[in-house]
C-alpha cells in the first residue's frame, strides 16, 4: 500500500500544479486580451493622429503656395509702383496746379461766363480766350495727374492689402506648423507605448506557449501516475474496506455520476474515486 500511497500523493501533487498552472494560464489569457484592446485603440489612435498630421501637412502646403504666388504678385507690384514713382518728379513740378485746382477751375468758369454774357472788345476777349485755353490745358494735365495718382494710390492700396495677407498666410503657416509638430510629438509617444504593448503581448504569448507546453507533460505524467496507481490497485491481492467507507464510495459514485449527467466537470480526486469504484465492483467487494 505504500507504493499506492506514494502514487496517490504524486497524482495530488500533480493535480494541484496542474490547477495551478490553469489558473496562470487564465490569468495570462485575460491580460492578453486586454492588451490586444489596449493595442487595437492604440493602432487607431494613431491612425487617426497620421491622418490628423497629414492634414495639416496639406494646409501647410496650400499655405506656402498661397504665400509664394503672393510674394509673386507684390514684386510684380512693386516694379509697378517703381515706374509710377519715377513719375513723381513730374508731379512735384506741378504741385501748385495740384494745390489751387479749385481755383483754377473757378476761374476757367468765370472767363467762360464772361464770354457768353458780356460783350467785349476784340483785344479783351482774345486775351480771355488765351486764358481760357491754357486753364483748359491744365485742367487736362490735372486729369491725367488725377488718374495717375488714383492709379498709384490703388497700386500701394494694393500692396498695402497683399502685404497683410503674407502676415495672415504666414502666422496661419506657423500656427499650423507647431499644431502639427504637437500631432507628431503625439505619434512619437505612442509608437513608443504601442512598442511596450506589442512586446509585453509578445512575452505574453510566449508564457502561454510554455504554461501550454509543462500543462501537457504534467497530464502525460498524471495520465503515467493514474496507470500505475490502476495497475498496482489491481494487483493488490487484499483489498479489504469497512461498510462505512463503503456507503462514501456508493454515495460520492452516484454524486460524480450524476454530476457527470449534468454536465458538470469532474475533478482528480473523483475520477480517483470512479477507478476504485470499479475495481472494487470488479472484485466484488461493492
Amino acid at each position: 500500500m505504500a507504493e499506492l500511497t506514494r502514487i496517490y500523493r504524486e497524482i495530488i501533487v500533480s493535480r494541484k500544479e496542474l490547477a495551478k498552472l490553469g489558473e496562470e494560464k487564465k490569468e495570462l489569457y485575460e491580460k492578453k486580451k486586454q492588451l490586444y484592446t489596449e493595442i487595437k485603440d492604440l493602432v487607431e489612435r494613431l491612425k487617426k493622429l497620421r491622418q490628423k498630421r497629414q492634414e495639416y501637412t496639406s494646409t501647410i502646403d496650400k499655405l506656402m503656395e498661397e504665400r509664394a504666388k503672393t510674394l509673386e504678385a507684390i514684386d510684380k507690384l512693386k516694379k509697378e509702383i517703381s515706374v509710377y514713382d519715377q513719375r513723381t518728379k513730374e508731379i512735384n513740378k506741378n504741385k501748385d496746379l495740384i494745390d489751387n485746382i479749385n481755383k483754377y477751375k473757378k476761374e476757367l468758369e468765370t472767363l467762360e461766363n464772361v464770354l457768353q454774357t458780356e460783350i467785349l472788345s476784340y483785344s479783351q476777349e482774345k486775351k480771355i480766350w488765351y486764358r481760357i485755353k491754357y486753364l483748359r490745358k491744365l485742367l487736362g494735365k490735372y486729369e491725367e495727374l488725377s488718374i495717375f495718382l488714383k492709379e498709384l494710390d490703388e497700386k500701394r492700396k494694393e500692396m498695402s492689402a497683399l502685404k497683410s495677407k503674407l502676415v495672415i498666410i504666414g502666422t496661419n503657416i506657423k500656427k499650423n506648423i507647431e499644431e502639427r509638430k504637437k500631432i507628431k510629438e503625439e505619434i512619437k509617444k505612442i509608437k513608443e507605448e504601442l512598442k511596450k504593448k506589442i512586446d509585453e503581448y509578445n512575452q505574453i504569448k510566449n508564457k502561454i506557449t510554455e504554461i501550454k507546453q509543462k500543462i501537457s507533460e504534467i497530464e502525460k505524467k498524471m495520465e503515467d501516475l493514474l496507470s500505475k496507481y490502476v495497475t498496482n490497485i489491481e494487483k493488490s491481492e487484499d483489498i479489504s474496506i469497512e461498510s462505512k467507507d463503503k456507503e462514501e464510495i456508493l454515495q460520492a459514485y452516484n454524486q460524480i455520476q450524476e454530476k457527470i449527467m449534468n454536465g458538470g466537470e469532474i475533478t482528480m480526486e473523483e475520477i480517483l474515486i470512479l477507478q476504485k469504484y470499479e475495481i472494487l465492483k470488479k472484485r466484488g467487494i461493492i
